[in-house]
């Protein structure tokens, strides 16, 4: 597809699994990330961490934590099964500095919240509060 538009040598489409190590390497080599997800029903992604954490832009199909995590101009949410809206909206990021500074600094503003340390720590702070809350009923 990229060869059509001429820029096969600047586009690379990767639907690999790769360890969180690898990851984070490839993300943070990339100027964006799309994430065309087909299914309506995802849910959260852990790319989309991985992104935001790099302070990459990011280009999403709609989905909850895209929404969520993407709000705040870390990128951009376009409908799913749009490629117009996805090739307008890589085209703002990828030809346009000033949206695609801006996006980068949003994302690393967010970045220390997002680790996976940082939600840990939350998780583990709302199960201790939880715990200390509990209220045991009589049988």
């Amino acid at each position: 597809m990229g060869a059509a538009f001429g820029v096969a040598d600047l586009v690379e489409f990767d639907a690999t699994y790769r360890p969180v190590d690898a990851l984070a390497e490839l993300v943070g080599r990339a100027d964006v990330v799309l994430l065309p997800y087909e299914s309506s029903e995802q849910v959260t992604s852990g790319v989309l961490v991985e992104a935001v954490g790099a302070g990459r832009p990011v280009v999403a199909t709609r989905f909850p934590h895209a929404v969520e995590l993407l709000a705040g101009g870390a990128g951009l949410v376009v409908p799913h099964r749009d490629p117009v809206a996805i090739a307008a909206a890589l085209r703002r990021v990828l030809t346009d500095p000033g949206p695609a500074v801006g996006m980068g600094k949003r994302a690393r503003r967010l970045a220390p919240s997002v680790s996976r340390p940082a939600v840990a720590r939350s998780y583990a702070g709302l199960s201790e509060r939880l715990a200390a809350t509990r209220v045991v009923t009589p049988l």
